[in-house]
C-alpha cells in the first residue's frame, strides 16, 4: 500500500485483517436477503467460499466465479503497476483477478458480508495486495489524485436506490421505497467523485446495460425492476409503469450508449471509449468497440435445453439481422467503456 493510501485508511477502524470500515457503512445491496448471506458467511467457518457457494447457493456460482466476469479488463492494457479500486466489488469478481494484474486493489462495498467473504478468497488464493472498505458509494468521498484505474461495474444504475435492496424481494415485489433526489444527478456526482480520485491520464472503466437493448422491445422484462418496457419509455411513463406494478419511483436509470457517453463527459472525462458486448456484460463473449464490425459476433443459439424453440429461433435470426448484417450497435444488449480523465 503506497503512503497516500496508508493516510487514506488510517482515518478508519480496521475490522478485519483486510476490511475497514468508514462511517457511512450501513447499507445493503446483494443478491441474498441478509439471513442467506449470514448462513453463507456462517459456512466458510468449515469450507472453501467455492464449497460453500456450491452448498448455499449454487445458482449463483458463476455471479461469483466466472472467469468471464473479469475480461472486460482486457481493454486497460494494464502493466501491473496501477493502483486501483473496485467501486461495489461484492464477491470479488473482478477485484481478484484484477489483483492478479496490478500492484494495489482498494475494493469498496457497503455490504459487509460481501466484504467478508471476498477476504476468504483472497486468503484460499494467497492474494496479499487487497484492502477492502466497508462503505456507501453515495457518501464515501475519494482521495484525489490516488488512482490509475476506477472500476464500476454493474453499479451506476443502482445508486439512486437510497433504501437496502435484498434483489430477491426487490425484482417482482410491489414494495414501497423511499426516494431522494434525482437519479442522473446521484449517478452523475458519484462519476465526478470518482473522477477527482483518478491521477491525471487515469482510466475508469464502466460497465452497464443498454437501455436499448433489443430484447426489452420485444418484451423481456427491466433486468433491474422486473417491468415490461421500461428502460425504453420515456423517464416520466417508466415512472408511472414503476408506481403502478411496482408501487415505487422508478430509480435504476441505464442510458443508451451516446447517453452513457455524455453523463461521463459532463463528469469530466476527456476521452471516453464505447465498447458493444454480447450477451451482456457480465459475461461477454464478444466485444467490439462501438460502431465498428465484429467479424467473430455469432448470434445466440435457437437451442434451449437441448430443443429448437421458436422464441430461440427468432432472437437468432433478430440478431443475425441486427448485428451481423446491419451493424446496428445501438441496439447491443451491454456496454463496457474505458474513460479517461
Amino acid at each position: 500500500m503506497n503512503k497516500k493510501l496508508n493516510k487514506f485508511f488510517l482515518k478508519f477502524l480496521k475490522q478485519t485483517d483486510k476490511i475497514y470500515t468508514h462511517p457511512s457503512n450501513e447499507g445493503y445491496w446483494s443478491n441474498l436477503s441478509k439471513e442467506e448471506n449470514k448462513d453463507l458467511i456462517k459456512l466458510l467457518e468449515k469450507h472453501t467460499t467455492r464449497e460453500a457457494v456450491s452448498i448455499k447457493m449454487p445458482m449463483i456460482f458463476d455471479v461469483i466465479f466466472s472467469e468471464k466476469r473479469s475480461v472486460g479488463l482486457e481493454l486497460l492494457n494494464l502493466s501491473g503497476k496501477e493502483v486501483a479500486i473496485d467501486l461495489g466489488c461484492m464477491w470479488g469478481a473482478i477485484t481478484i483477478p484484477l489483483a492478479k494484474q496490478v500492484d494495489y486493489v482498494v475494493g469498496v462495498d457497503q455490504t459487509i458480508e460481501s466484504l467478508k467473504f471476498t477476504e476468504a478468497r483472497l486468503n484460499e488464493e494467497g492474494i496479499k495486495n487487497v484492502s477492502f472498505l466497508n462503505a456507501n458509494l453515495r457518501d464515501l468521498v475519494i482521495p484525489e489524485k490516488t488512482f490509475d484505474i476506477a472500476i464500476v461495474n454493474g453499479v451506476l444504475e443502482w445508486l439512486p436506490e437510497i433504501e437496502d435492496v435484498e434483489l430477491g424481494n426487490y425484482w417482482y415485489k410491489r414494495i414501497k421505497r423511499k426516494a431522494h433526489g434525482n437519479p442522473r444527478d446521484i449517478q452523475l456526482d458519484f462519476l465526478k467523485n470518482v473522477n477527482q480520485g483518478l491521477i491525471d491520464g487515469g482510466r475508469l472503466m464502466l460497465a452497464i446495460e443498454n437501455r436499448y437493448d433489443y430484447k426489452m422491445f420485444f418484451g423481456t422484462r427491466d433486468p433491474h425492476t422486473g417491468t415490461l418496457f421500461t428502460t425504453i419509455s420515456p423517464r416520466w411513463i417508466a415512472n408511472i409503469i414503476s408506481l403502478i406494478f411496482r408501487k415505487r419511483e422508478y430509480r435504476p436509470w441505464i442510458y443508451s450508449f451516446n447517453g452513457t457517453k455524455k453523463l461521463l463527459m459532463e463528469a469530466g472525462y476527456s476521452d471516453v471509449t464505447l465498447h458493444s458486448c454480447w450477451p451482456d456484460y457480465r459475461h461477454p463473449e464478444f466485444i467490439t468497440k462501438y460502431g465498428e464490425v465484429n467479424n467473430y459476433f455469432s448470434p445466440t443459439s435457437s437451442i434451449r435445453n437441448g430443443k429448437r424453440t421458436i422464441k430461440g429461433i427468432i432472437a437468432n435470426r433478430v440478431e443475425w439481422l441486427l448485428f451481423k448484417v446491419c451493424n446496428f450497435q445501438f441496439f447491443a444488449p451491454s456496454m463496457i467503456i474505458i474513460a479517461k480523465k
